[in-house]
């Protein structure tokens, strides 16, 4: 911690961004309090894309459309705390976060129950990783990567700087992110190969879905997908 930085926290002491509560010195910008309070999600949950559904075994929009992952999971609900924390990230880089999140998700790699070969992460346009400086998606890739010892390939590229996501409706996503997406990598290196595609949010899962039909149609053996939250 740089001098200046503590005597800042010494005299003007934050508070939490969720609980308003002052923080301890060791804590950045959630308390632990509210940070524990981010839970897994808990079933019923769709076999296909993981979100949580109300009953059956599979949710109306995997059975509407064609599914080129073979499973998804999210850590949590993109709601309360772990929407703060995702936001404070993303908007307001606060890039500490980073690895606190990837942690959570750390955890679901085990639920997939499966060897991967690769992990990657959901690219964004280069536009936007310029104007933000980084793609957390890439941040948390790289944590786990460190942990679990499997390597990040990287090939995968974002081509059509698309409006964003949120607000809009599901077919309008669907086909906001149609054809954005291009491999540029290595076109032997995905062949036969078991991939684990890296996500922030999934809402529709048409960005993933999206990624999915192309690391397919490039030889992939299997697409399976991770992200730290769903709705």
């Amino acid at each position: 911690m740089k001098f200046g930085s503590f005597l800042l926290d010494l005299f003007f002491p934050a508070d939490c961004k969720t609980c308003k509560e002052l923080l301890k010195w060791n804590e950045n910008y959630i308390c632990k309090g509210c940070f524990d309070k981010i839970e897994p999600l808990k079933p019923p949950l769709c076999v296909k894309c993981g979100r949580h559904i109300d009953g059956g075994i599979i949710c109306f929009s995997c059975k509407s459309r064609r599914i080129y992952f073979e499973k998804a999971r999210s850590y949590g609900e993109f709601s309360d705390v772990l929407k703060e924390a995702i936001h404070l990230l993303k908007y307001e880089k606060k890039l500490i976060l980073a690895d606190k999140l990837a942690n959570l998700m750390d955890g679901v790699v085990d639920l997939f129950e499966k060897e991967f070969h690769y992990f990657l992460p959901v690219p964004i346009h280069k536009s936007k990783q310029r104007k933000r400086g980084f793609n957390q998606t890439e941040l948390f890739c790289d944590f786990l990567s460190k942990n679990r010892g499997i390597p990040v390939l990287s090939g995968l590229t974002k081509e059509t700087d698309t409006p964003q996501q949120v607000g809009l409706d599901y077919s309008a996503r669907m086909q906001n992110v149609q054809d954005s997406f291009r491999w540029k990598g290595d076109k032997k290196i995905l062949e036969a190969k078991r991939l684990l595609l890296i996500d922030d949010v999934m809402t529709t899962g048409s960005t993933v879905n999206e990624c999915s039909q192309i690391l397919m149609a490039e030889g992939a053996e299997s697409v399976y997908i991770l992200t730290l939250a769903s709705t």
